[in-house]
């Protein structure tokens, strides 16, 4: 299916001005983890402050003005506005008028920032122009702000996607086509991610050790289902059906699940055996080879590199160092004779040599079918 460009959405709300300080932050932002929905207020300013980077919009701010390239929506509710599109602007505004409002242990920079801010800027600040609506899932308005941060120019991490993503399919009720279609993607993409973000809930539901850490590392995670042998070891498909997905792991495939999560990810007191997402397609290998899933499940403290020898992992590795190698030697076929007299090419050469005579003492049938003998070969272990 080629990928479809986002249609363009129309955004139907009154367009109102605002005192940024009587705007509300929005306890229900796709950006906030599980734990931190329903924060109140100074709370939000608080995550805002330390997990996204606000400061750096205080700063633009301070230097350039408030520049309204990108509407800020908002939802009435209850006699107040709460921001729905345009939260960290938001809180970057409240705080460099009113730095009381940062914790304590952020006060100060807040302070600072707010005396480099001219009367000029605060002035403009004091009435935004915001356009309000009257229902959070109107259509329009999250087909918008998915636009934006799914497959837009500013993206939110992977985790923030899938989590938006859940929230269209779990709760708006939509497909993965008419999010695609809306967001720009492909349906097959969308999948993915509301699969991965099921994987989490469930294994935060089964309690399992290292869920927390394979939140943070959600988008490791997303690689991880795509890498050979590890949705095998997991039993996890993709039915193109969110219904079929709620519990994206069998039941009988949950005891792997209770050892993949904090072997791929660690946990609050143990590393993880995974070294580097780099290693992704050895760890689907080893994970489905029953002497390293054995070995991984009886050490105490198992090695990857053991893991990876242990299903044969080290002869693969072998093979493709060889491999490199011979193309390398190949590339310098043509080359060498024009270049046999430099003393940097005729040390490097003998290295060659020297290698190679030790690897060839170890295959005779090798040498006999080129026409050497070991007799041959040994002899010239004086080039050591």
């Amino acid at each position: 299916m080629a990928k479809k460009l986002a249609k363009g959405v129309p955004l139907t709300g009154t367009r109102e001005k605002h005192n940024p300080l009587t705007l509300k932050l929005d306890p229900q932002n796709p950006r906030l983890s599980s734990a931190e929905e329903g924060s109140d207020q100074p709370k939000l300013i608080e995550i805002m402050i330390e997990r996204f980077k606000i400061e750096e919009i205080a700063e633009s701010i301070i230097a350039a003005g408030y520049l309204p390239f990108d509407p800020l929506i908002g939802l009435r509710e209850n006699n107040s506005v709460t921001i729905l599109e345009g939260n960290r602007r938001i809180a970057a505004i409240q705080l460099l008028l009113e730095p009381m409002r940062a914790p304590e242990k952020h006060r100060d920079k807040w302070l600072a920032l707010n005396r480099r801010l001219s009367k000029t800027v605060q002035s403009d600040l004091a009435n935004l122009e915001v356009e309000v609506h009257k229902n959070r899932n109107d259509f329009n308005v999250r087909a918008y702000i998915g636009f934006r941060h799914v497959t837009g120019v500013l993206k939110w991490p992977s985790l923030e996607k899938a989590s938006f993503i859940a929230e269209l399919i779990d709760k708006d009720k939509w497909t993965y086509d008419q999010v695609a279609e809306r967001l720009g993607s492909y349906p097959r993409h969308i999948e993915k991610h509301y699969v991965a973000y099921k994987l989490v809930e469930q294994s935060d539901d089964l309690e399992i050790e290292g869920t927390k850490q394979m939140e943070d590392s959600f988008g490791v995670l997303l690689r991880a289902l795509q890498a050979g042998g590890i949705s095998d070891f997991l039993g996890l498909k993709y039915p193109n059906n969110p219904r079929a997905s709620q519990r994206p792991i069998p039941k009988n495939k949950i005891s792997n699940l209770k050892v993949f999560v904090p072997w791929t990810f660690g946990t609050e007191e143990t590393a993880r055996i995974l070294p580097d997402s780099r290693d992704l397609t050895k760890w689907g290998k080893i994970l489905n080879s029953p002497a390293a899933l054995g070995y991984l499940r009886r050490t105490p403290q198992p090695s990857f590199d053991r893991a990876w020898a242990k299903c044969g992992g080290q002869v693969e590795s072998l093979a493709e160092s060889l491999y490199t190698a011979a193309d390398r030697l190949e590339e310098s076929v043509a080359l060498v004779p024009l270049h046999k007299n430099d003393e940097e090419v005729r040390e490097a050469i003998t290295l060659c040599t020297r290698f190679l005579i030790q690897i060839l003492g170890n295959f005779p049938e090798i040498c006999q079918a080129e026409g050497l003998t070991l007799t041959n070969v040994r002899s010239s272990q004086h080039l050591r």
